[in-house]
């Protein structure tokens, strides 16, 4: 290593055997073809497209296959940014048209103790990154409802309450289990947990890092931990507008 370093030092001075290997550098470096412009053109042209297509190519051909192979039913339209959820769990999953799926999200739909556990999702739902959603029983998202990134959907404890059977890494027993649902045109805001049993009325909103664990009535804004409910929201929006909205 020392006779190589100082092959190189003796190189830089213009001595020893490597002394011409600078000047051929130089003399490579000087070298330029011909640059034929209309294959050259569609190179580049290729390159600056590469962010646009190669993403198409594998929403089209991988994530989409992927998730419609995985969900019992998929509308149209669906917008996956990044990865595909990881899925776990044999249970149901069922997604509406024009719905957008955040990066980095966890799905664990069904576990030991159940296999007949569902997750619907309603049309134009917009479900943000790193959201967890677990469901031994159900979860339901209605339509055009909005969830925030990192936001925490359990319909079950997770482990089981008696101190005994968590000891013993035994699971939670399904009766431990309720469904959630969440209604339609809700925006729940990032870093939110809920909690099995709850039922978000429609037009809702959840505040930021708030832990719902009670029911929240339609058009209400709750927040805090445990959620409560801060002020009403006023009561605008009705079936005639959700009738003029056209199918898609």
């Amino acid at each position: 290593m020392a006779y190589f370093d100082d092959l190189i030092i003796a190189a830089s001075r213009g001595e020893g055997p490597l002394r011409h290997a600078r000047p051929i550098w130089h003399w490579l470096n000087e070298i330029r073809f011909p640059i034929p412009r209309p294959i050259v053109a569609a190179l580049y042209a290729e390159r600056r497209a590469r962010p646009i297509w190669i993403p198409l190519l594998a929403k089209f051909f991988y994530r989409e296959a992927l998730m419609r192979y995985r969900c019992e039913s998929i509308g149209r339209r669906l917008q996956i940014e990044g990865r595909i959820p990881d899925i776990d769990g044999n249970g149901r999953i069922i997604i509406g048209n024009n719905v957008r799926i955040g990066e980095h999200c966890s799905w664990f739909i069904g576990h030991k103790v159940s296999e007949a556990a569902t997750l619907t999702i309603g049309n134009d739902v917009s479900i943000g990154h790193r959201g967890m959603i677990s469901a031994a029983k159900g979860v339901t998202i209605g339509d055009r409802t909005m969830l925030a990134g990192h936001i925490s959907i359990f319909d079950n404890p997770s482990h089981p309450m008696s101190p005994r059977r968590r000891f013993h890494h035994e699971p939670f027993a399904l009766d431990e289990a309720q469904p959630v649902v969440i209604g339609r045109n809700c925006w729940i805001g990032g870093n939110a947990y809920i909690l099995g049993g709850v039922t978000i009325g429609d037009n809702s909103i959840v505040a930021a890092a708030s832990v719902v664990t009670k029911s929240v009535p339609p058009n209400s804004l709750v927040g805090g931990v445990p959620a409560r409910v801060l002020r009403e929201l006023p009561d605008d929006l009705t079936e005639a507008d959700w009738a003029a909205v056209v199918p898609r």
